[in-house]
């Protein structure tokens, strides 16, 4: 009984220390990422992608925000693909293709369905120098364009990894979605600080269209709808080592809305995770293995615990290490998630971290188990 407590205890302070390594240096290279300041005193053509599937009730306000850039309007086109809507979508990107001369459109063709055949599709296409992807369901600032192009030009980044926000949090179910998702662009962010790709979100991607044909675009990947970001930047990654960066601007945020259902979100994170386990390069793996055990153990190592250890002399003190890796845990997540918070004015949502952190301890549990399943709903298409 003692050797078991000795191991259990051994591999949840293991754990517990590697978790506080790897969250303080994501907050040490947080801090140490310096925030750009947009200079548009030079310009590139560039070609912003936008797939929509059934957004007639937020293409609108996508396509407004994109042609309402400070960026000259000759130097950048708007290419909209539609996959296949159900609704009035293709009707709208008509009315707008008639009204100004740079938004281009097409349409998914048979067979060809999810987010990689639309970029290839609008690719095929594009004529900048530049490939901005961003998603029909979300809005940005006037100074979008001219943040990623001016940080381009001072970096000749190959991918600029760009950060996604919610906005317009109502309830307490988008509030806690907002505190991991800053959670999330923080730890990908940070990360590249060293040169580690381990996330990034397709609605706020840039890179060089060449590079793209070069690395040959979603080659061996698109026959799964999710990853069209991730998978990528793996490959851009590998061909060009430090070419992949993070731009830490508040003129480049880009905002989309949290789900505001249970059901909703349980399909949206099985799509995140659709791409797979072995799909992810080695780095995001190992975080990956780490924030899941870690959490597994402290789900869990309570309850063996209270099965194996209380009757014994040493469950007090047993239960009193699970509480502080618990609380160390807490302190390190809450100084990350502060500065995270910061740079998106988001520190009135702190209130609800503790709570966020007990259910966070289960939901990683449990979606760590649903992704592996693979198979999800998105926008009435069934997916494998």
């Amino acid at each position: 009984m003692e050797f078991l407590f000795i191991i259990i205890l051994s591999v949840g302070i293991l754990l517990g220390a590697r978790y506080l390594i790897l969250i303080a240096s994501y907050c040490y290279a947080w801090v140490k990422t310096k925030e750009e300041i947009t200079i548009a005193d030079a310009f590139v053509f560039v070609s912003v992608i936008v797939p929509a599937r059934n957004e007639e009730k937020n293409i609108e306000r996508c396509i407004d925000a994109i042609l309402a850039q400070h960026y000259p309007s000759v130097m950048f086109e708007l290419i909209l693909i539609d996959d296949h809507s159900e609704d009035s979508t293709f009707q709208i990107i008509e009315s707008y293709v008639e009204k100004y001369p740079q938004v281009k459109f097409a349409q998914l063709q048979g067979n060809q369905l999810g987010k990689k055949h639309a970029v290839n599709c609008a690719i095929a296409i594009a004529k900048g120098t530049l490939v901005v992807t961003t998603d029909a369901d979300c809005e940005m600032g006037t100074s979008w364009l001219s943040s990623i192009v001016s940080f381009y030009l001072k970096t000749n980044a190959k991918m600029i990894v760009s950060p996604v926000a919610f906005y317009d949090e109502k309830s307490l179910f988008e509030k806690m979605q907002s505190i991991e998702f800053m959670a999330l662009m923080s730890s990908g962010g940070a990360s590249l600080y060293y040169s580690k790709a381990i996330m990034c979100n397709g609605a706020n991607l840039c890179y060089q269209k060449d590079v793209f044909m070069e690395v040959g675009g979603y080659v061996d990947s698109d026959e799964k709808a999710s990853g069209d970001d991730v998978l990528l930047m793996y490959k851009i990654k590998k061909n060009y080592p430090e070419g992949v960066v993070f731009l830490k601007s508040k003129d480049a945020i880009v905002y989309t809305k949290a789900v505001d259902t249970i059901k909703k979100f349980v399909q949206q994170r099985k799509r995140w995770a659709s791409k797979g386990f072995f799909a992810l390069n080695k780095e995001t793996k190992v975080v990956a293995l780490l924030i899941y055990f870690f959490n597994i153990y402290l789900v869990f190592a309570p309850i063996v615990g209270i099965v194996c250890f209380k009757n014994s002399s040493f469950f007090l003190f047993y239960i009193e290490t699970c509480l502080i890796l618990f609380g160390i845990k807490c302190i390190i997540d809450l100084l990350l998630l502060f500065l995270a918070a910061s740079f998106f004015n988001k520190k009135r949502f702190l209130i609800l971290f503790l709570p966020e952190q007990i259910i966070y301890l289960m939901y990683v549990v449990l979606f760590g188990l649903l992704g592996s399943i693979g198979k999800y709903e998105w926008k009435g298409r069934k997916t494998n």
